[in-house]
């Protein structure tokens, strides 16, 4: 995949918290975590890294936790990645080469050059109200079959 484990479960964790509190309400890390059975101490240190990012806001005590910074529909997929893996993640070379541009390219530059610039394009349109009715569709879609089974 395109992100590393710690990016995947920033946004597996953010879709979930988007989803549990989209008005900015905060959530604990147990609750974020619980359903899709993440680590919950590793999903809390990429949560703060995502504080420091501005992407969430976290509070201690009684009626704390994490919550959004802002509306689920404002933050983008790129803001998390980036906040996770940097911003030169997706524009490293695919084979691992230390320089890959139009000049020093590697063998796969010219066909990663499309594929890379979709990528780009997906993260800066997808938000994390997308994430969250994609991800309410499936947990509806799975409760559907569940019930068939039974």
């Amino acid at each position: 995949m395109i992100y590393s484990a710690g990016c995947e479960y920033a946004i597996r964790a953010l879709s979930r918290l988007a989803q549990r509190a989209p008005n900015g309400a905060f959530c604990l890390l147990r609750d974020i975590v619980d359903k899709d059975e993440l680590p919950e101490h590793f999903v809390g240190k990429l949560l703060q890294q995502l504080v420091r990012a501005d992407l969430l806001i976290s509070a201690k005590g009684r009626g704390g936790g994490f919550a959004l910074r802002g509306l689920p529909g404002e933050i983008t997929l790129r803001q998390i990645v980036e906040a996770i893996d940097g911003k030169e993640r997706i524009h490293r070379c695919i084979l691992g080469l230390s320089e890959c541009n139009e000049t020093q390219a590697c063998p796969q530059h010219d066909c990663w050059v499309p594929i890379r610039r979709q990528i780009e394009d997906t993260l800066d349109k997808t938000t994390l109200a997308d994430l969250a009715e994609a991800l309410a569709k499936k947990q509806a879609k799975a409760e559907k079959l569940l019930v068939r089974r039974k």
